[in-house]
């Protein structure tokens, strides 16, 4: 008994003096030693890394066959619905007949438009959609008048519908190439949204009139 009491007391001695070592460090940013460190530190595989826990040797995986993404919320079932428009003359008057903006008529939507809209298409189509951004004005001091895109106002652009809008985003058009790997589905809707109001800067049309609701959800 007394000699597994000493061992006993010997053991709590040493425990102690261990802790009370590891504390001692010279570099006040040391978190000391660490137990089990293999906890702290999981080995994680890069994307296209090889990967021995997969059948293919690959760490990405492709997703069950016939499975399609979705999302609990309203904009992200937005995001991850399929776009059933081909890049085809066909496809195009489809969309531009059958496309309609899903968002919510509300100042939010509005506001968030603007603000994409002067990120990733101002400097083509300017400020208030009349195509004077300023890459183009640098290519109108070059005599180059080939790539300068109409206004919105226009009597080429008033009167496109938002689906057309929507599709010209998603596919290109023209010398504008596609930005559905720049933008979400929701974020170039917001932006057809806004686009709508630089169609019609005087009056406001029926389609942006109501943007002013901010009682609409989001």
């Amino acid at each position: 008994m007394k000699r597994n009491l000493r061992f006993s007391y010997a053991f709590v001695l040493a425990f102690t003096a261990t802790g009370l070592f590891s504390c001692i460090q010279t570099d006040p940013n040391s978190p000391g030693y660490e137990y089990m460190p293999d906890m702290y530190y999981s080995i994680a595989y890069r994307p296209g890394e090889a990967n021995p826990n997969y059948a293919d040797g690959k760490t990405n995986q492709p997703p069950v066959d016939g499975t399609v993404a979705q999302s609990h919320d309203s904009l992200g079932m937005i995001n991850f619905s399929s776009f059933p428009y081909a890049n085809s003359p066909e496809g195009r008057e489809k969309a531009i007949a059958e496309l309609k903006n899903p968002l919510g008529q509300s100042a939010y939507h509005l506001d968030e438009g603007k603000r994409l809209y002067n990120v990733y298409c101002i400097a083509c189509h300017g400020k208030e959609g009349k195509g004077d951004g300023p890459v183009v004005k640098v290519l109108l001091a070059k005599d180059n008048y080939g790539l300068q895109p109409p206004a919105y106002s226009s009597d080429q652009l008033k009167g496109i519908s938002e689906g057309q809008i929507f599709y010209a985003m998603h596919f290109g058009k023209g010398n504008m190439g596609s930005y559905a790997s720049q933008l979400s589905a929701v974020e170039r809707w917001q932006i057809t949204r806004f686009v709508q109001t630089l169609q019609n800067p005087v009056g406001g049309s029926d389609s942006t009139a109501t943007a002013a609701d901010t009682t609409a959800s989001k």
